[in-house]
């Protein structure tokens, strides 16, 4: 493998044998003069191939223990879910990594409130969030707030190929921003503290983020029940009135109106909450 240049003393630019640009991380691997052929490829702990441009130029600015970190959490993450993940996935984890121990070094200290509602619905992605604290304080020895779990878990999910967030980390944090206020909306409506760790919370949330999903795209969902939506709503009356200020918000917020399907789903789901409470 042609070693084309340094990037730092454990990562460099190479060359495959059909021209392709890889970025390849190894313990040294980037301390020769470049150009030059590296004849033991044992030494080689990760490649990632089909790395773009701009990608290649932010590399260079990652502080070497920051990006062995990133690595390693890329590494884990793929182990760890059943699903494809965008090959940059490193480089975004390195760059969030290398401002969030920046701002701690600082005396900096930032929450993130949407910890419960993204451990709900990503669990998976969460426990890597989890994970990698450890192995940030491993390379780089600094112990990472609790809340950075929820930013890494983040970072991960709009890595996920075939996701409707498609590596938007913006849309992403609107999604998750839109469930934990529709969750405080709850609670306030019906007097009730929600579990956020509770199955039925779980499934709250999942049928939250498939209604907003639907009310982004346009998409219709059309009525079989309209007898039993009537019902309900007399028959709950507290109920039916929360899913009004919800579907409210959700109309202010994304544009669209929530059908009566939509609204029956939902009461199911709050009345839910008051039987368990």
């Amino acid at each position: 493998m042609l070693i084309v240049k340094k990037i730092n003393n454990n990562v460099a630019l190479a060359q495959a044998a059909d021209g392709t640009d890889l970025v390849v991380f190894g313990k040294g691997i980037g301390f020769p003069a470049t150009p030059y052929e590296l004849e033991d490829t044992s030494a080689i702990q990760t490649v990632f191939h089909h790395v773009d441009n701009e990608a290649l130029t932010a590399v260079t600015s990652i502080k070497p223990e920051v990006m062995a970190s990133a690595v390693e959490i890329a590494g884990l993450a793929a182990e760890s879910l059943d699903c494809e993940l965008n090959r940059n996935l490193f480089l975004t984890l390195a760059d969030h990594l290398q401002f969030a121990i920046e701002r701690i070094e600082d005396g900096i200290f930032i929450e993130n409130p949407l910890t419960a509602t993204v451990q709900a619905i990503y669990p998976k992605e969460f426990e890597v969030g989890e994970k990698s604290i450890a192995i940030v304080h491993e390379h780089c020895d600094i112990e990472l707030p609790p809340t950075e779990a929820c930013s890494i878990a983040m970072h991960i999910v709009t890595a996920e190929a075939g996701t409707e967030f498609d590596n938007d980390l913006h849309d992403f944090q609107k999604t998750m921003r839109s469930i934990d206020e529709v969750t405080d909306i709850v609670e306030e409506c019906l007097g009730i503290e929600i579990d956020r760790a509770s199955y039925n919370y779980n499934r709250f949330a999942i049928h939250l983020r498939y209604l907003i999903k639907r009310l982004s795209t346009g998409e219709a969902v059309s009525s079989q029940n309209k007898g039993l939506f009537a019902r309900v709503a007399s028959d709950f009356p507290e109920v039916s009135a929360c899913t009004d200020y919800v579907c409210d918000y959700l109309k202010e917020r994304y544009g669209r109106t929530c059908g009566n399907e939509e609204r029956l789903y939902l009461m199911m789901y709050l009345n839910r909450f008051l039987v368990t409470r």
